[in-house]
C-alpha cells in the first residue's frame, strides 16, 4: 500500500519539520509530566519509529501502566492512551466542546482533505446511518443476501471440488463492496464494474494520503493536501457514475417518497441539508470509503481465521443450514447465529484494524479525578488491541477460541455478547455515544458473508502457511497483508 521511496522521502522532509517545531512540542510536554512516556527518552526519534507501528511500544506502556494514562509521542503531538472503565468512563463521559471524537477522526484520517470540508464538519450522514439505516436492516438482509449470493456465485461459477488459490482481501473488497453499494446506491449501479472499481480504488488511495499528509506539522496540511491528494478528481469521477441516477430521482420526486427507491443515495437526498450533485456524491463516497476498508479488512481477518482452523466450518455450517431452513435468509435468522457472531467477535479481538480507538482531540485542557491534566491540542485514546489481550479481561487472550462468546451467553449476559455490543473490555467499534453508528449493518454484512462462504465453501490454508494473518503496520493502523492467500473449493457435501 506504501511504496518504499515516497516513504523515504516523507520522511526525510518531515524529519527536518519535526526538527523545526521540536521547541512547542518540548513546552507541551512540560505540561504532560505527570504522564510517563514510554518508549524512547528521545520523544522526536521515539516518534520517527512509531511510524513502523505503534501496537508494540502501546502494550508496553499497557503492560507497565494498565488503568493510568501513559502517553507516546507522534511526529507533532502527543497521545495520552488511558485504559479500565473508570478513566475510559470519564472520557466517554466528557463534553463534545472538551473531547471531540469529530476532531480527532478528522485529524486522523484528513477527512477534511480526502472527503471535503463539508464532510468533516457537518458529519449529519451519521444521523441517517441512525435513524434510517439501522432501522431498515430487518427489511435489507434479503437484499444484501442476494447481493452477496450473487457475487460468490459470479466470481466462483467455475469453481469445482478442486482446491484453487485465492486472493482473500481482493475477493472480500469485491464482495463487500457489491452488498454495501446495494444499501448506497441501488441496483444497476451496485454492479457497474466501473463504479465498483473506483470505489475500490478511492478507498485505497485515501488511506495511503491520508498516511502521507500525516506526515507533516498540521499548519502545512493544506498544502502538502494539493500534492498528495486527488479529492477533486476523485469527486469528479464519481459525480459521472451518479450523478445521472441523482438526476433521475430529482425529476421523479413523487415516485422516490412513495417508497420504490429505499437506498442511502435517496435517504441523503430526501433527509440531507445538501442537494448538488457533488455534494451527495461526497456523503456517498465517505460510506464507501467506510464500507470497504473498515469491514472488508476485519471480514478477511475472520476468512482467514476460518481457513487456518477448518474444524469449525462443520459446527458454523450446521448453524447456519438449521436456521435458514426455518427461518430463510432474513434477520431473524442473523440474530440467531450465536456461532457466527462468537467466531466474528473473536476474530476481531485478535486482529483489530488499529491499535488505539476512542480517539479524542482535547479541545480544552482536561482533568481527569485524580487530578492529572492533559493540555489543549493533544490526544487522548484507548489501547483496543492490548485491552483485548489481557489475560485479566479473556481467558487464554492470545488462543483463537472462535466459541468462547457462545459459551458466555450461558451466563444470561445474551445482549451483552453481542458483536455489535460495546463496553470498555470490548473496543472493536469504540465506546459509548461516539461508537460507530455504523457496526449494525456491517456486522451483518459480515455474518451473512461468512454464513454464505461456510454453507457453500470449504476452506482451508497451503502447506507452510502462517497459523494467523500477516498484517502490515503503519503509525496506530493495521492492515492485512494484501497479497495473503487461502484455498478454497465447493462445499464438498453438496
Amino acid at each position: 500500500m506504501f511504496s518504499n521511496a515516497s516513504q523515504e522521502i516523507c520522511l526525510l522532509v518531515s524529519a527536518g519539520l519535526a526538527g523545526i517545531i521540536a521547541v512547542p512540542l518540548f513546552l507541551r510536554s512540560r505540561r504532560l509530566d505527570a504522564i510517563p512516556t514510554v518508549g524512547s527518552t528521545n520523544s522526536w526519534w521515539s516518534a520517527i519509529k512509531n511510524l513502523k507501528g505503534t501496537s508494540g511500544i502501546i502494550q508496553e506502556g499497557y503492560n507497565k501502566y494498565k488503568n493510568a494514562p501513559f502517553k507516546i509521542p507522534t511526529l507533532y503531538n502527543w497521545i495520552v492512551i488511558v485504559s479500565g472503565t473508570k478513566l475510559l468512563d470519564e472520557v466517554r463521559a466528557a463534553p463534545d466542546d472538551q473531547l471531540s471524537a469529530v476532531e480527532g477522526t478528522n485529524d486522523f484520517f484528513k477527512i477534511a482533505f480526502i472527503m471535503g470540508h463539508r464532510v468533516a464538519n457537518d458529519p449529519y450522514h451519521f444521523a441517517i446511518i441512525k435513524m434510517q439505516l439501522n432501522r431498515k436492516l430487518a427489511t435489507l438482509c434479503p437484499i444484501i443476501e442476494d447481493e452477496i449470493s450473487a457475487t460468490l456465485s459470479e466470481m466462483f461459477s467455475s469453481q469445482d471440488d478442486e482446491w484453487r488459490p485465492v486472493v482473500v482481501l481482493t475477493t472480500i473488497r469485491k464482495v463487500v463492496s457489491r452488498a454495501g453499494n446495494r444499501i448506497f446506491v441501488g441496483l444497476p449501479l451496485c454492479r457497474d464494474p466501473g463504479w465498483l472499481e473506483f470505489g475500490l480504488q478511492y478507498a485505497v488511495d485515501s488511506i495511503v494520503s491520508a498516511a502521507k499528509i500525516d506526515l507533516f506539522p498540521r499548519f502545512v496540511w493544506p498544502l502538502i493536501a494539493n500534492f498528495f491528494t486527488c479529492t477533486g478528481n476523485h469527486v469528479g469521477q464519481a459525480v459521472e457514475f451518479l450523478g445521472p441516477t441523482i438526476r433521475e430521482r430529482q425529476n421523479i420526486v413523487d415516485r422516490a417518497r412513495s417508497g420504490e427507491v429505499d437506498d442511502f443515495l435517496q435517504w441523503l437526498m430526501n433527509n440531507g441539508s445538501e442537494s448538488t450533485e457533488r455534494e451527495i456524491t461526497q456523503r456517498i463516497l465517505a460510506m464507501v470509503f467506510a464500507s470497504i476498508h473498515a469491514t472488508a479488512s476485519s471480514l478477511m481477518r475472520a476468512v482467514y481465521d476460518l481457513a487456518a482452523h477448518p474444524e469449525y466450518i462443520v459446527p458454523l455450517r450446521e448453524e447456519v443450514d438449521a436456521v435458514v431452513r426455518q427461518d430463510g435468509w432474513t434477520k431473524a435468522a442473523i440474530d440467531k447465529m450465536y456461532k457466527i457472531d462468537s467466531f466474528l467477535k473473536e476474530s476481531h479481538r485478535l486482529g483489530g484494524a488499529s491499535s488505539l480507538v476512542m480517539i479524542r482531540k482535547v479541545s480544552k485542557d482536561f482533568t481527569f479525578s485524580d487530578g492529572r491534566i492533559i493540555p489543549r491540542g493533544c490526544y487522548i485514546a484507548a489501547p483496543s488491541c492490548a485491552i483485548h489481550h489481557d489475560e485479566e479481561l479473556y481467558d487464554k487472550p492470545d488462543a483463537f477460541d472462535p466459541f468462547r462468546f457462545v459459551r458466555l451467553r450461558g451466563d444470561g449476559n445474551d445482549m451483552k455478547q453481542q458483536m455489535v455490543s460495546l463496553s470498555s473490555d470490548f473496543l472493536a467499534f469504540g465506546h459509548g455515544k461516539h461508537a460507530c453508528p455504523g457496526r449494525f449493518a456491517a456486522v451483518v454484512i459480515q455474518k451473512l458473508m461468512l454464513a454464505r462462504i461456510v454453507s457453500s465453501y470449504d476452506l482451508k490454508l497451503d502447506d507452510g502457511a502462517p497459523a494467523s494473518c500477516k498484517t502490515v503496520e503503519f503509525g496506530i493502523f493495521i492492515n492485512p497483508d494484501p497479497t495473503t492467500t487461502i484455498l478454497l473449493r465447493k462445499r464438498s457435501s453438496v
